[in-house]
C-alpha cells in the first residue's frame, strides 16, 4: 500500500472520529463511515459509555489502544469529573487524546489530541508524567457536553506541546506510551521536542506576549527547532513585554541597590543549541531593557550594549528524555552578542520596537 493510500485511510479514521464525537456513531453508521456492530470490520466490543465524557470521546467506537498507560496510571475505564485518561484510537500513526475532566457538574472536558507519531513520553522525579509534542502543539480545545455527550459549546485552548499529568507509575505509563508512539511511527527527536515545547509554552495566558515580528526570520532564516544546526547557538524566538520587571540579580548601576521588581519594557530574546553528542540541549533567555546604551550590528551578529549588567540571562537544559530543567539564573550581564544572519534588519527591528515603546509611553 503506499503512502498516499494509507495517509487517505488515516486520514478518513481521525475524520470519522471527529465526526462521531459531534454527531454520534449512529449517524456515522447510517452514512456508511462505520461498519454495524457484528459486521467483519467492525471494531471489538466496547463498554457501554456510562458518563457523557465516555459518550463524547467513545463516539467512534473504536478500541483504545492506550489501556496499558491509563492502568499504570490508575486511570479507570471511564472518565468521571474530576479524572484524567488516555485515548489512542486508528491505524498506525493513530491519534492519540488527553483528555481531563473538570471537577462539578457542567460535563467540562479539556482535550489534547495529536498524532501519535509526533509524541513522547517522559516521567520526572516527582512521579508526573509528561506527554510531548515532537513539533507544533497539540489541538487543544475545551468542550462543554450535555448528557447525552453531545457538543453544547466549545473553544480553543492556548497553544502548549507538553501535558502534564499526576499518575501512580509515571515511568510505567511513559513506557507504555512510548512502545506505542514508536509503533505508530515515531522517532521524534527529545532534545528538539524539549526546545521546542519551551518556545510554544505551556499553555499560560500570563506567559504569551507579542512576538517581535521578523527578528527570528532576521536571524535564523530556516527558522524553527527542526533547522537547528549542531551545536549553534540559535534564535528561537523574540517577545515584547511592556509591562516586564527586573529580576532579583538585577542592580543599579551606581549606588548597588537591587532593582527587582522595578518596571522596565524588555524584550525576551530565547536562544536555543542543541549536542546530541553530549545527549543535551540548551536554552538561554536574556531578558534585555529596551534602554541598552548601544545597538550594534557586524558581520554575522547583533550585541547590545549596557551602562551597567541590566541584562538577566536565565538557562535551562534539555535532556535526552525530552525534559526540561528548571531556570537557573546567570545574573546580570553587560553585553551579549547574538548570532544572526541579516544583523542590520535585526538592529532595524530592535531600534523600531524601542522608538514605539518610548512613543507609547509618553
Amino acid at each position: 500500500m503506499g503512502a498516499f493510500s494509507r495517509a487517505a485511510i488515516v486520514l478518513g479514521v481521525t475524520l470519522a472520529g471527529s465526526v462521531a464525537a459531534v454527531f454520534g456513531a449512529d449517524a456515522l453508521r447510517d452514512a456508511g463511515y462505520l461498519p454495524e456492530p457484528g459486521e467483519a470490520g467492525a471494531p471489538a466490543a466496547v463498554a457501554p459509555a456510562a458518563t457523557p465524557f465516555d459518550r463524547f470521546i467513545q463516539a467512534s467506537g473504536l478500541q483504545n489502544q492506550a489501556t496499558a498507560a491509563n492502568a499504570a496510571c490508575g486511570f479507570g475505564e471511564s472518565l468521571s469529573a474530576g479524572e484524567s485518561g488516555f485515548w489512542l484510537v486508528g491505524d498506525a500513526p493513530g491519534n492519540l487524546g488527553v483528555y481531563r475532566a473538570e471537577p462539578g457538574e457542567d460535563h467540562v472536558l479539556r482535550s489534547f489530541t495529536a498524532s501519535a507519531d509526533n509524541l513522547i513520553a517522559y516521567s520526572n522525579e516527582y512521579g508526573e508524567l509528561f506527554v510531548q509534542t515532537g513539533g507544533g502543539a497539540f489541538n487543544s480545545r475545551t468542550f462543554v457536553l450535555d448528557e447525552a455527550g453531545e457538543v453544547i459549546f466549545t473553544e480553543p485552548l492556548l497553544e502548549r506541546a507538553r501535558i502534564a499529568l499526576t499518575c501512580d507509575d509515571a515511568t510505567a505509563a511513559a513506557n507504555a506510551l512510548n512502545a506505542e508512539f514508536v509503533a505508530s511511527g515515531a522517532a521524534v527527536d527529545p532534545i528538539r521536542s524539549g526546545l521546542n515545547a519551551f518556545v510554544v509554552g505551556d499553555g499560560y495566558e500570563d506567559w504569551v506576549y507579542p512576538r517581535v515580528d521578523g527578528l527570528v526570520e532576521a536571524c535564523a532564516p530556516a527558522g524553527g527547532v527542526a533547522a537547528l544546526e549542531e551545536g549553534q547557538l540559535t534564535l528561537l524566538s523574540a517577545e515584547f513585554d511592556a509591562e516586564a520587571r527586573f529580576g532579583d540579580e538585577i542592580y543599579h548601576e551606581m549606588s548597588g541597590e537591587s532593582l527587582s521588581g522595578a518596571p522596565e519594557p524588555m524584550v525576551y530574546l530565547t536562544l536555543g543549541r542543541v549536542d546530541s553528542a553530549s545527549g543535551y540541549g540548551g536554552i538561554s533567555v536574556y531578558s534585555a531593557p529596551l534602554s541598552w546604551r548601544a545597538l550594534l550590528a557586524d558581520q554575522d551578529s547583533f550585541a547590545l550594549v549596557y551602562h551597567y549588567e541590566a541584562m538577566e540571562l536565565v538557562d535551562f537544559t534539555i535532556s535526552g528524555d525530552g525534559s526540561r530543567s528548571h531556570s537557573q539564573s546567570m545574573g546580570g550581564v553587560l553585553d551579549e552578542s547574538f548570532p544572526c544572519a541579516d544583523p542590520e534588519r535585526a538592529v532595524s527591528i530592535l531600534e523600531q520596537l524601542a522608538d514605539d515603546s518610548r512613543a507609547a509611553g509618553q
